[in-house]
C-alpha cells in the first residue's frame, strides 16, 4: 500500500506564519506535521510515498528529501493550481496503482488508529475506509459531515457542510483509504460552490453507486487549522487564556 500526502494548500488561516513557511512544516510540539505523519505511517508498514505540494512546496522536498532517512521513498508532484482535494489526488492519479492511503497534511493520528483502518479495510473487503472524528458543529462547518449506520457503513459525506447540512456529529479524519477505482471517479467530480473539487464528493458517487464504505472513528487526533490551533499544540500554558 502507498500513501499520498496532499500538501498542496495555502493554509489561508494560519496567515501571515504560510505566507512564509509551507503548511505541512508547521510544527505541532517541536516537529513538522508532515514528518509526524509519514513517520506514523511508515511504523504501520508504509514505504512508499508520494506527496503531492503546491505553496511553497520546495520546502517540503527539501526538508524531507528522497525519504531514505525515513527508510521510504518519497515521489513528489505539484499541484499547479490549487483547487480542491479532489483535484489534488487527481494530481498523482498516473502513480496511484492498488490500494492507497490518502491523508492531509494537517491531522495527525495514532499510529494505532492508522493500523486498525488498515486492517479494516482489508479485513472487510471494503472499497473505502474512512477515519472518522467526533467535532462539534462550530469545526465541523469547517470541515466535513458523515452520515453512518451503527455497523460503519458510510451513508453520506458532505464537505464544508452548512447550518441545515450538519446530519450529525461525525467528520471525515481526513484520512481515507480508497482502492484504484477513485481514479474514475476523481474524473468526475464538479467544482463545488466553494470553486473547488473536493474528494467527499468522488466518495458520495461512490457511495450512490452501492460500493463497500465504512468508518472507523478515532478518539485522538491533532488538527492543525488556524492560528488558535497552533499556539494551543505548541504553547499549552496559553490555552487558559484562548477558550
Amino acid at each position: 500500500m502507498k500513501a499520498v500526502i496532499l500538501a498542496g494548500g495555502r493554509g489561508k488561516r494560519l496567515r501571515p506564519i504560510t505566507d512564509k513557511v509551507a503548511k505541512g512544516l508547521l510544527p505541532v510540539q517541536g516537529r513538522p506535521l508532515i514528518e509526524q505523519i509519514l513517520k506514523n505511517l511508515y511504523a504501520v508498514g508504509i514505504r512508499e510515498f508520494i506527496i503531492v505540494t503546491g505553496h511553497l512546496g520546495w520546502q517540503i522536498s527539501d526538508y524531507l528529501g528522497d525519504g531514505s532517512q525515513l527508510g521510504g521513498t518519497i515521489i513528489y508532484v505539484e499541484q499547479k493550481e490549487q483547487l480542491g482535494s479532489a483535484h489534488a489526488l487527481l494530481t498523482a492519479g498516473e502513480l496511484i496503482v492498488g490500494d492507497v492511503l490518502v491523508s492531509a497534511c494537517d491531522s495527525i493520528f495514532p499510529e494505532k488508529h492508522y493500523r486498525e483502518l488498515i486492517e479494516m479495510f482489508k479485513e472487510e473487503e471494503l472499497d473505502i475506509a474512512l477515519s472518522l472524528k467526533i467535532m462539534n458543529d462550530e469545526r465541523i462547518k469547517e470541515s466535513s459531515v458523515v452520515k453512518m449506520k451503527e455497523d460503519g457503513t458510510i451513508l453520506q459525506v458532505i464537505e464544508k457542510p452548512s447550518e441545515d447540512e450538519i446530519i450529525s456529529n461525525i467528520s471525515c479524519g481526513p484520512v481515507y483509504i480508497f482502492k484504484d477505482i477513485i481514479k474514475d471517479y476523481l474524473k468526475r467530480v464538479k467544482k463545488s460552490k466553494r470553486g473547488e473539487y473536493e474528494l467527499p464528493d468522488a466518495i458520495q458517487m461512490m457511495i450512490d453507486d452501492g460500493f463497500k464504505i465504512k468508518g472507523l472513528v478515532s478518539k485522538s487526533w491533532i488538527h492543525l487549522s488556524n492560528i488558535q490551533d497552533f499556539l494551543e499544540l505548541n504553547f499549552g500554558y496559553l490555552r487558559r487564556y484562548l477558550t
